[in-house]
């Protein structure tokens, strides 16, 4: 199968985001409940996404030592939905885990295996920075499912003025805690990335013909429903677009180290052009107005 080529939302950059295949070994392991055969592209992570299991359950379902390996055409066994599977370094507070974090790995990504959302983490450790973790430092990992501490959800006093005058878009906020815990993103730089793109509104449809809540080209959509998730979605349909942006983002997430600028770069830009050529003065004045948001509102 042709890995597809992603294009830019914007017309001035028609450079995509390249698909990485990566290869490794996976043996079938116990406590499955079905099974899913590794497409060309698809990651660990991903895949874990896709069926609402965690990347740790996922590997060890199927004795995989390195979640950053995994062989197109191996045949999959997955684990019970909700599994989180052993964590690193034993046991932690209140029903959790702990997780002692390796070289390389981010806050989000070590969420993400977990199950459980970035700010939950953070909050769970006493982490301000979410860019900033260190190499074997200690975690203690919250319960999946756990709100952050003083998480009855979103803070609406704290949301832009225009948004919280609407009450048909503020209807929307559940639906992204529910794909941003789903894909294991942080809520609120979906949010303020959505907001910035479309402010919410899902007939919006830009000149390159990006369409709603998340500015989607159509090529992304097609990727997103033949590729990714492999569901019939309708990007006019506010909840299937905010889940495929979402989905979208954790993709960018997982081949950016977790960084969320460069992510951000990716999505407005196209990966492969932000990695090429460098992000454009307007994918730079895009990310810092999505973190402006994301620290000031969300």
């Amino acid at each position: 199968m042709r890995v597809p080529t992603l294009p830019s939302r914007r017309r001035r950059s028609s450079r995509g985001v390249a698909m990485v295949v990566i290869a490794g070994l996976a043996v079938a392991g116990p406590a499955a409940t079905s099974s899913h055969t590794v497409r060309p592209g698809e990651t660990l992570s991903g895949i874990a996404a896709d069926h609402g299991v965690t990347v740790r359950g996922l590997a060890e379902a199927n004795g995989i030592s390195d979640v950053h390996r995994v062989l197109a055409g191996a045949t999959l066994a997955l684990p019970a939905a909700g599994s989180t599977g052993a964590a690193a370094g034993g046991g932690g507070p209140a029903g959790g885990a702990a997780h002692t974090v390796g070289s390389g790995e981010t806050l989000s990504g070590i969420a993400a295996d977990h199950g459980v959302t970035v700010r939950g983490l953070a909050a769970a450790n006493g982490i301000t920075d979410l860019n900033l973790v260190r190499s074997g430092q200690r975690l203690s990992v919250p319960r999946a499912g756990s709100p952050r501490p003083g998480e009855g959800g979103v803070d609406a006093s704290r949301l832009p003025s225009r948004l919280q005058s609407s009450p048909e878009r503020l209807q929307l906020v559940p639906r992204f805690e529910h794909w941003a815990a789903t894909y294991g993103v942080p809520t609120d730089l979906l949010m303020a990335m959505a907001w910035v793109e479309s402010g919410w509104q899902n007939h919006v449809v830009s000149s390159a013909g990006a369409m709603g809540i998340g500015q989607l080209m159509p090529d992304t959509v097609t990727w997103m429903r033949d590729v990714i998730l492999r569901e019939s979605l309708d990007p006019d349909d506010p909840d299937d677009n905010i889940r495929m942006s979402a989905r979208y983002l954790r993709w960018l997430l997982d081949r950016t180290e977790g960084d969320p600028a460069t992510a951000l770069a990716g999505y407005y830009q196209g990966l492969a052009a932000v990695r090429a050529f460098g992000p454009s003065p307007a994918t730079t004045v895009y990310v810092a107005d999505v973190l402006a948001f994301r620290d000031r509102h969300f």
